[in-house]
Parts: C-alpha cells; sequence; structure tokens
C-alpha cells in the first residue's frame, strides 16, 4: 500500500509499505527519503504519536492514509549545560553530517555513529576548564596575541 508522510515544514514523502510494517521500519523509510534521522522523527497519524514497535494495522493505518512527521530536537540541555544559544556549533553541522555518514553507513548505523559523536562533543564541552575557555577566546578574539606568545614574546 501507498502511505504519505508530511513534514510539517511541507515536505512529503510516498512510501510503498504493508500493513504489517512496524513503525520503526516506516521512520527507516522516511529517513531515506526525507533525509531526517530516526532518531528525530515522531510520527502522529490523526494527532496520536506511533511507538517504534507496533505496526500500522495496529492503529488501522490503511492505503492512502496520511502520517504526520514532527522533527525533534536531539540536543536537550541539561540543568548543568549551558544553554543552547551558548552552543557554538551551529545544528545544521549535525544535519549535514548526518547526510554524509548517510551516504557511507546503513540507516541505523548512521544513527547510532551520529548519536555518538554528539554525545561525546557534548562531553567534551562539559569537561572544558575555565583555564580552556579562556585560551580559546584568546585564540578566536586575539590571534596576534596568539602568534606573540608562541614566538616567545609573551608569558
Amino acid at each position: 500500500m501507498i502511505l504519505t508522510v508530511k513534514a510539517l515544514q511541507g515536505e512529503e514523502a510516498r512510501l510503498q509499505v504493508s500493513q504489517e510494517d512496524r513503525i520503526s521500519t516506516v521512520k527507516k523509510l522516511v529517513a531515506e527519503k526525507l533525509q531526517v534521522p530516526v532518531g528525530q522523527q515522531r510520527l502522529l497519524y490523526k494527532g496520536k504519536a506511533l511507538a517504534d514497535e507496533q505496526r500500522l494495522s495496529d492503529y488501522s493505518i490503511g492505503p492512502d492514509s496520511k502520517l504526520n512527521l514532527v522533527v525533534k530536537v536531539t540536543e536537550r540541555p541539561s540543568p548543568e549545560e549551558p544553554p543552547k544559544a551558548m552552543s557554538p556549533q551551529p545544528r545544521g553541522v549535525w544535519f549535514l553530517l548526518s547526510q554524509v555518514l548517510a551516504r557511507h553507513f546503513s540507516t541505523s548505523d548512521a544513527e547510532k555513529i551520529l548519536e555518538y559523536l554528539q554525545k561525546d562533543y557534548e562531553r567534551s564541552l562539559r569537561l572544558l576548564s575555565l583555564d580552556d575557555i579562556e585560551r580559546l577566546a584568546t585564540r578566536l578574539l586575539h590571534p596576534q596575541m596568539l602568534e606573540a606568545m608562541e614566538m616567545g614574546f609573551l608569558d
């Protein structure tokens, strides 16, 4: 049967599926068609969120049905993390990286790798000391001072 998945941004994908397919299978097809990682997808049918382990038939989803796709933001700040506005990395980098990974790995492997990279990046940020942050800020704001320090003019 043909199933239509429509993202809130207006993009749409038509998928060939079976009523016995699991929602997780549909999400993998959506990831391939719309380049949205499975971990960031939330599929809705008639306003109800669909669980990955359920089958399309469990929700009475039949031919020519339309699902809505909500793209979730994967970076959830915890209380000890700085707000998103402070993040030096634009969110677009993760999307671009997911596209590159998708070209070289299976969908599930690409998602695992991207998730690992995001966690490692966040962990690395949390481990920065104030001295590390000061050095980075100096390099970014005053590159000429860094050159002078490297040449031994400043201590």
